[in-house]
């Protein structure tokens, strides 16, 4: 007889006699998933399989390297950022891959590419607004336009920080440009009300630094016609300033050399202006000098006729001026006794000529005052000489007699008669120059038939040498030389 068996299964809670089967596992992996989701650089794909520690460092990492390029916007922090995703990237697929368990996850992958598209798009976004917003300012800045640099500058935030940090540095240099500009500007227009060209050398300084960065040509230029556009000033002499800057600087070859080209525009009137200004305050030599250089640098201007007539008038009051001032020193030093110790010229007197010549005569009086009037200047205006009169000296013998007492008895007494001489110097007046010096001789009568002289207690005698007795006609004489050619 024949019997079959049929394989029971064990009783439950028994014990299995043979090696237990494995269980699947609840945590599948999936690569693609985990490197996509670790491409966001939030550390995803560690958090989608559960890898908290890895997770927490790649989000960590992203944070340091966001904050480190939002502050310092430096592009080696991009590329630093750049790297920490990819090392993410690779990390996260390794190791996914290495799970003995792996499997497709659709779920996950969506998770994953939506966030990291939505990540990634934003950082593209950002980066290209940056770029757009850049293009204004740039735009603005080509234009001269501050304003629109400012207002593009204005517009960036964090997120453009974000999608492109070195950029926005850029941007930050136009508008640190047109800071310096505005300065100069305003410090130019304050230097130019006050004809300060130290501070116009200083700020054309400032322009050309600005000049040096790119790009900033039109900003300058612009800058540099609102300084020509305050030319000229309301002052016609500080315009002349100005433009004697602007005359000696050194041509650069840039922008700044529009302010050069006024120069020929405004200087003509402004030297007029100046020069006609100085004749209404009766500063003829200032206003002399600047005629006369109106009339140098631009003879064919339609300011020239002005300026000849001016030089002439110029020129007449400097001399009624200097006739003035001659008439009132010779006056003084006649007055005073004192031109023979510092003469001085009268440029209106007369010259000296044939026949009398007028003079006025200083120091000792006896002599002159014995002239005839038609001899004597009796103004600046009609005297021709100063002569200096000496005081009187013996000159030679011309007789010697012999007297006796007439009362009381007494020897006789030999007396020599003597010319008298007298020192003199005689000036020019016209020019105050000395034309003659020396001595002139006055002769007279000689050995009259009685001489006085004192005695003490009938004792005494004559002096034995006396002058001559002059008379007018002698004294004439003597004097005539000095003024009749």
């Amino acid at each position: 007889m024949s019997m079959s068996f049929q394989q029971l299964p064990p009783p439950t809670g028994l014990p299995y006699p043979g090696p237990a089967p494995k269980l699947p596992s609840t945590q599948l992996h999936d690569p693609l998933a985990v490197a996509v989701g670790n491409a966001s650089l939030l550390g995803l794909g560690y958090f989608l399989i559960r890898r908290w520690i890895f997770g927490a460092l790649g989000l960590l990492g992203t944070i340091i390297l966001i904050a480190l390029l939002v502050t310092q916007r430096q592009t080696g922090y991009e590329f630093g950022l750049i790297a920490w995703g990819l090392l993410q990237v690779v990390h996260g697929w390794f190791l996914a891959y290495r799970q003995p368990l792996r499997k497709a996850d659709l779920t996950k992958r969506l998770i994953a590419l939506g966030v990291t598209a939505g990540v990634l798009g934003g950082f593209a976004f950002e980066r290209y607004d940056t770029q757009r917003i850049d293009n204004q300012a740039v735009a603005a800045r080509d234009a001269g336009n501050c304003d629109g640099v400012r207002a593009a500058q204005a517009k960036y935030n964090v997120g453009h920080r974000l999608g492109n940090a070195p950029r926005t540095v850029r941007v930050e240099g136009d508008v640190s440009a047109c800071d310096r500009l505005d300065t100069a500007e305003s410090k130019l227009r304050i230097a130019t009300s006050t004809a300060d060209v130290n501070a116009l050398d200083e700020q054309f300084g400032v322009l050309s630094d600005v000049l040096n960065q790119p790009g900033q040509t039109q900003t300058v230029g612009k800058v540099v016609d609102g300084f020509v556009s305050e030319l000229p000033t309301s002052d016609p002499c500080r315009t002349i300033e100005l433009a004697g800057w602007l005359r000696a600087r050194k041509p650069s070859g840039t922008v700044l050399d529009r302010a050069t080209t006024v120069v020929p525009k405004i200087e003509p009137a402004a030297l007029l202006g100046c020069a006609d200004a100085s004749a209404a305050k009766a500063l003829w030599p200032d206003a002399l000098r600047t005629y006369q250089l109106l009339l140098t640098r631009y003879p064919q201007a339609e300011q020239a006729a002005r300026a000849k007539a001016g030089v002439q008038k110029a020129n007449y009051e400097i001399l009624q001026a200097q006739i003035r001032q001659e008439l009132e020193r010779v006056r003084e030093l006649v007055r005073s006794g004192e031109y023979c110790s510092s003469p001085a010229k009268f440029s209106p007197a007369p010259r000296i000529r044939a026949g009398v010549n007028r003079a006025m005569f200083e120091g000792s009086s006896e002599y002159p005052a014995k002239l005839p009037s038609q001899w004597k200047g009796t103004t600046a205006d009609n005297t021709a000489l100063i002569v200096c009169v000496g005081s009187k000296g013996t000159g030679p013998a011309v007789r010697t007699c012999r007297y006796t007492p007439i009362v009381g008895g007494g020897s006789a007494t030999n007396v020599t008669f003597h010319n008298i001489t007298v020192g003199v110097k005689v000036y020019e007046l016209r020019t105050g120059s000395l034309i003659r010096t020396g001595t002139i001789q006055i002769t007279g009568t000689v050995c009259p038939a009685t001489i006085s002289y004192m005695t003490f207690k009938g004792v005494g005698a004559p002096d034995p040498d006396q002058d001559v007795r002059p008379t007018t006609a002698t004294i004439q004489d003597a004097f005539r030389a000095l003024v009749v050619r």
